[in-house]
């Protein structure tokens, strides 16, 4: 019965370590999966940054070079706040991409603590159930350890009856009423009893 229950222990701990493990791994692919899309996001708020840059300084030297050109300033202008709009979104796009990383990565630490967690009672319960003899022994001891107890329990009931019956023996009366001349009975009343001698005949 104990074998029985022992195996059902290992392959239930057996289903939780496999339970944990697959999602130790989605976890990990999704971690990439935003991390990628982070790096991508990253070049990406690079890589406007740089044409924001490039805008600026076309035009500036637009403004200080071309003044009749007011068409080609307002293209650029127009260029430049369409690509500070992308930029923003993108920054927006790459905060709520930093979010989901920073939450999976939390997800990741507690995954990897339950599967520590798990691993280490795994351990244990194998260590208990590697020795059936060790387990038969525990049992025994185990007995033993109670029967001492019953054991030691009936001697303290018998010596507190022993000592109870010698208490009321000691102040009993022993069936006497009268010894030495003295009453044996416990009264609020004391009775005063004079015992004649026989006379002779």
């Amino acid at each position: 019965m104990a074998l029985h229950r022992g195996r059902v222990i290992l392959i239930v701990v057996i289903a939780v370590l496999a339970v944990s493990l697959w999602r130790m791994y989605l976890v990990e692919l999704e971690k990439q999966q935003i991390a990628a899309s982070y790096a991508k996001a990253s070049r990406l708020v690079e890589q406007l940054q740089g044409e924001h840059k490039q805008l600026t300084d076309q035009l500036v030297n637009a403004r200080q070079t071309v003044e009749g050109q007011a068409g080609r300033i307002g293209s650029l202008e127009q260029d430049l706040q369409n690509v500070d709009q992308q930029l923003k979104e993108t920054l927006t796009e790459l905060a709520a991409l930093q979010r989901e990383h920073d939450e999976l990565r939390r997800n990741h630490a507690t995954l990897t603590e339950q599967f520590d967690a798990v691993a280490a009672e795994r351990q244990q319960l194998e260590r208990k159930l590697s020795s059936l003899k060790e387990l038969k022994l525990a049992i025994r001891e185990v007995r033993r350890q109670m029967w001492n107890q019953r054991w030691v329990a009936w001697r303290a009931r018998m010596e507190a009856q022993r000592q109870a019956d010698v208490d009321r023996l000691a102040s009993g009366n022993r069936g006497y009423l009268v010894r030495n001349g003295m009453s044996t009975v416990r009264a609020s009343s004391q009775l005063q009893v004079h015992v004649l001698e026989p006379q002779p005949q």
